[in-house]
């Protein structure tokens, strides 16, 4: 089992970070949105950081602050032991993060809506 940080290591969400706003609708790996939402709305054990792995020669990874984010943009409190004091190293961003449940799996279970927002930006002088 990969023991998870109680802390965010990064400030921001990475890049891939699938609670992004501006993350490709659907991409996943292999996980339902729903998953990703139920983690956090029912207390599961915090979200890992998919890229921060720490190196200091175990397997620990730091916590995902894009689910870290979302809980504060979303008012929710860490209930699970694990977080710690995890929340509080994290300020709220609705504008790089989803506030809401039903954002986030509007986005992710409408991909074909994501990439027609993507092809009009395209085509924007």
């Amino acid at each position: 089992m990969v023991a998870t940080v109680t802390k965010a290591v990064l400030k921001q969400p990475c890049n891939e970070c699938p609670w992004r706003r501006k993350h490709p609708a659907g991409w996943l790996g292999g996980y339902q949105p729903e998953d990703f939402t139920r983690q956090i709305q029912f207390d599961g054990p915090p979200l890992p950081c998919h890229k921060t792995i720490l190196g200091d020669g175990t397997e620990a990874r730091a916590m995902c602050v894009g689910a870290l984010i979302f809980m504060k943009n979303s008012c929710k409190g860490a209930n699970h032991p694990d977080y710690g004091d995890a929340l509080d190293t994290v300020e709220m961003d609705t504008e790089t993060v989803f506030q809401w449940a039903d954002e986030f799996l509007e986005h992710h279970n409408n991909p074909a809506a994501w990439v027609e927002k993507v092809k009009a930006k395209m085509k924007q002088p």
